[in-house]
């Protein structure tokens, strides 16, 4: 859940040289330039609270950044934000520093009224255990008219609610998005284009875009792995206090045989006023080595009030398989409790507690589980967050 609407490892060859041309197309065509306290708008970070003047408006830069402790129980595995991150906190190292933290800073140079470019700059512990900084998004972007939109890059998908934000710390009202959710998709950009239209039924506003393109993801074992012909339709739908996302991706993997991978979702937020309510369902599916297809569900529900500058919060989330494949199910559910404190104009502090339970003969998304651990149990997380915006 974003908690606020306007919010939202190495560098591949094509990606550096991609970055670099629209990098240098920016300023090539920039005129006065201004640096001020706005936030990043394209792909769904944060805006700024106060538009800028004509004259302003030709360059902005934005910064984010998130300093993370988490604390697990279990110190014979590792607990992680996803299946990318090498080491987390528990076995490794405990409390760790890796599991949340992260920089980011992005540029959006307006080129005409029609034209604009943006790069975005992220440095977040990666699957060689370094915090080598990283071009999550590099793309240029046509309107056609107030309602149609061409992007042409590398560009964020918007697989989730919050694909947009979820590096974006200060966007998020927990210390990270359900992890149970948010890591059945390791793909996160893809290099190609994307159009994008608003369409406007009644009291319905629908955000629709295709999307057609590839990337190249590095596992914690360094090893690529290829998606091409990635295929997404996404919407999202305001109504009010209510708002709706869907998303449906295809995709042909490298890795796996067939190579088709399939991914669905469907989530809502609803937020009349000081407290809001937000859910979102997930299915992945693809195969593995030995061609058995692998189905899988996650889900999550959370709940928060806000209370001055507090906003407790409380969710549950689980991650099940649909698949009989043989082996340990990687399955689990979650209860997290915690405060965000808004002690500061574009600062926030948070606390948060994970009680994940294992499902029964499994470790659930645990990583580098040492020898001789029992699969099943359970374990608590403590996790304290300071996050930013500039």
């Amino acid at each position: 859940m974003n908690f606020s609407r306007p919010c939202a490892a190495a560098l591949e060859s094509s990606g550096r040289h991609l970055s670099s041309w629209v990098f240098a197309l920016a300023l090539s065509l920039l005129g006065p330039v201004a640096i001020g306290p706005a936030a990043a708008q394209q792909d769904g970070a944060i805006e700024s609270e106060q538009s800028p003047s004509p004259a302003q408006a030709r360059i902005k830069l934005n910064a984010f950044g998130t300093l993370g402790l988490a604390h697990s129980s279990e110190t014979r595995a590792d607990y992680t934000f996803d299946n990318l991150q090498p080491f987390g906190a528990g076995g490794h190292r405990n409390p760790s520093p890796d599991v949340d933290s992260r920089l980011g800073a992005q540029l959006t140079a307006t080129l005409s009224p029609e034209l604009k470019a943006v790069i975005q700059v992220v440095a977040e512990y990666a699957w060689d255990g370094s915090y080598r900084p990283s071009i999550n998004w590099a793309n240029l972007s046509y309107d056609w008219g107030p309602d149609l939109r061409l992007r042409l890059g590398r560009i964020g998908l918007a697989s989730f609610m919050a694909s947009d934000s979820r590096r974006v710390g200060y966007s998020n009202v927990t210390a990270r998005p359900p992890i149970e959710v948010y890591r059945l998709l390791a793909l996160r950009e893809s290099d190609g284009i994307e159009f994008a239209y608003r369409l406007r039924t009644g009291d319905f506003k629908h955000n629709l875009s295709a999307l057609y393109g590839k990337r190249t993801v590095t596992n914690t074992r360094g090893q690529h792995v290829h998606s091409h012909d990635v295929r997404g339709l996404f919407d999202t739908v305001e109504l009010g206090d209510l708002t709706l996302h869907a998303a449906f991706q295809l995709r042909n993997v490298d890795n796996q045989n067939p190579p088709l991978g399939k991914f669905y979702s469907l989530g809502f937020n609803y937020e009349p006023g000081p407290w809001f309510i937000s859910s979102e369902w997930v299915r992945a599916i693809n195969f593995d080595a030995k061609g058995l297809e692998v189905t899988r569900d996650a889900a999550y529900a959370l709940a928060g009030l806000r209370v001055g500058r507090f906003t407790p919060f409380a969710s549950i989330s689980e991650l099940r398989p649909r698949s009989a494949t043989g082996v340990p199910p990687v399955a689990q559910r979650s209860y997290a409790g915690g405060l965000r404190w808004d002690f500061q104009r574009q600062m926030d502090l948070k606390l948060q507690w994970d009680r994940v339970q294992l499902a029964d003969n499994s470790y659930g998304t645990l990583q580098n589980v040492q020898p001789g651990t029992p699969r099943g149990g359970r374990l608590d997380v403590l996790s304290v967050c300071l996050d930013f915006f500039y």
